[in-house]
């Protein structure tokens, strides 16, 4: 790229409005692959590992969500086609962190209003980048919903408990729970009864209680972190 000049027409071709179109044609029809649930699954696994490379402090983030969603599901009874489809928006949940500074998510000390502003903005991202991708359409709601509250005091958007459905509240919980039981750059791991307490000072203002007693009640602890990713996945 540094040896084209600044009139090679690869940059008109780039900032045409048509590029995905162009894209699309170039693409070798030889080189599709249709993927399965299996493969579906694999996709998301894929890109939660990108996107807990982010961070040193989140290298097991979206593993985590998803392990203690999928436990919170089956505790309540979900059926495993909705307890799969939960879990790959628990491991792609943070994608729209991709589009938030390395500087800022690994800042040890307190961050400013301007770099609040800009974490906040991750979860209008993963809406955008789920809602464009056709399997995971359906997840791009309850995704980007994990920082919302039942009191419509969260974010990106305020929602307010009636438009917060099972998924999106189970994930805001496990998010949370994973959250506090890890290390991060400005404290240690709290111990999972310190972080259930913290779940349940706010349940039923910022946590469905519901889900705030089906993780306590799963036993699923640590497992997130105490064992290799692909057994995780396995496990769930």
């Amino acid at each position: 790229f540094l040896s084209l000049g600044p009139d090679d027409p690869l940059w008109m071709r780039l900032a045409d409005d048509s590029l995905a179109e162009t894209l699309r044609d170039l693409e070798p029809a030889t080189g599709i692959a249709l993927a399965d649930e299996a493969g579906l699954d694999r996709v998301a696994e894929a890109f939660a590992d990108i996107i807990d490379r982010k961070s040193e402090f989140t290298a097991r983030h979206s593993v985590g969500v998803a392990t203690y969603a999928v436990a919170i599901a089956r505790e309540c009874g979900f059926e495993e086609d909705r307890t799969r489809s939960l879990r790959r928006a628990g491991l792609l949940h943070d994608i729209g962190k991709l589009g938030v500074s390395s500087r800022i998510i690994e800042k040890p000390g307190t961050l400013t209003d301007d770099e609040y502003a800009q974490v906040r903005e991750h979860p209008r991202f993963t809406y955008e980048i789920l809602s464009r991708i056709t399997p995971f359409a359906e997840l791009a709601g309850p995704a980007a919903a994990h920082h919302e509250r039942l009191d419509g005091r969260g974010y990106h958007l305020g929602l307010p408990a009636d438009r917060l459905g099972p998924e999106a509240r189970i994930l805001a919980v496990a998010d949370v729970y994973d959250a506090l039981t890890a290390d991060r750059p400005y404290r240690g791991p709290l111990d999972p009864e310190v972080a259930l307490g913290i779940l349940w000072k706010d349940a039923g203002t910022a946590f469905d209680p519901e889900y705030v007693a089906a993780l306590e009640s799963s036993g699923v602890d640590l497992i997130a972190r105490s064992v290799p990713r692909e057994e995780t996945a396995a496990a769930v």
